[in-house]
């Protein structure tokens, strides 16, 4: 039996435990690099929005036969990754043989606000199909904020983010424009109405990509109909219909979704000059209550 001052301190276990992944992660990337040519590029691509159900449709569509997951749901190659180059993207699907008819997607929620995505996407995957689940944006808005104050990324109220967002977000657009490798953190996290305005958003998709390969879907229909709404999808990918014995929501949330009638009203009364033309655009309207 090992004498106790023989065992390891409890507190270097995690460090040896770590110095044993790394360099088997380094393994890992490096090979999915080097394999990179070998494998396929997404024929689909859920481009957001943000906490609009996009992990629920994502994990609904990786359940049929002919959908084959990408190594992870997020990828951010198109915002966050570009600099790692196409074979790093490549690395995240799988082998060209393994496809046969199938296909890969990516859905990653940020390209749909982020003002290079368009372009960089249009240049590799030009016949890509895209996907975009579009939510009220006041609901939206503070879901996202929500998020951000799970994870530890906001210390504001809700109604503090909302007045100081224009202050957060002033010239961070135009400097993501100007430096393609500028990380702007308040544009990621802290865009909550910002991310609402979803025509502006979709005009610049479509400069880039005819707009029959681009389908958008009320984000509540999914909540409420999951099986009808993630069959339009399959209708749109051409794949054949297939029906889940469960569609379970992922990642709903648990959080107060109640906030000031004052202040919904505000968020309201911004927004409906910007869904109006939406729907005009969209040639139908969504229950946005």
């Amino acid at each position: 039996m090992t004498s106790p001052s023989a065992r390891p301190a409890p507190s270097l276990v995690p460090s040896l435990v770590e110095r044993v992944k790394q360099p088997l992660r380094r393994l890992r990337a490096d090979y999915r690099h080097l394999t990179g040519p070998l494998r396929g590029l997404p024929s689909a691509v859920i481009i957001g929005a943000q906490r609009s159900g996009t992990t629920s449709l994502f994990n609904y569509l990786i359940q049929h036969p002919d959908v084959l997951a990408p190594l992870t749901k997020e990828i951010h190659y198109f915002d966050l990754h570009y600099a790692r180059g196409v074979n790093w993207y490549r690395g995240r699907f799988p082998y060209v043989r393994q496809l046969r008819g199938a296909l890969t997607l990516d859905a990653s929620p940020y390209y749909l606000p982020h003002p290079l995505v368009p372009e960089r996407a249009a240049r590799l995957l030009p016949g890509a199909k895209l996907v975009v689940l579009l939510r009220n944006p006041v609901v939206r808005a503070l879901s996202h904020y929500q998020h951000e104050v799970r994870g530890g990324r906001e210390s504001l109220t809700f109604a503090e983010a909302i007045e100081r967002e224009p202050e957060r977000l002033a010239g961070e657009e135009e400097r993501l424009r100007a430096d393609p490798g500028y990380y702007s953190f308040n544009h990621h996290r802290h865009s909550y109405t910002r991310r609402g305005l979803y025509l502006e958003q979709l005009r610049r998709w479509v400069e880039h990509f005819p707009r029959q390969q681009l389908l958008v879907l009320q984000s509540e229909w999914l909540f409420r109909d999951p099986a009808a709404a993630t069959g339009a999808v399959h209708e749109f990918l051409g794949l054949r219909p297939h029906r889940l014995a469960l569609y379970k929501p992922f990642y709903e949330g648990n959080y107060e979704r109640a906030m000031p009638e004052a202040l919904r009203s505000r968020l309201a009364a911004y927004f409906a000059p910007h869904n109006a033309a939406l729907f005009r655009w969209l040639g139908e309207e969504f229950d946005w209550a």
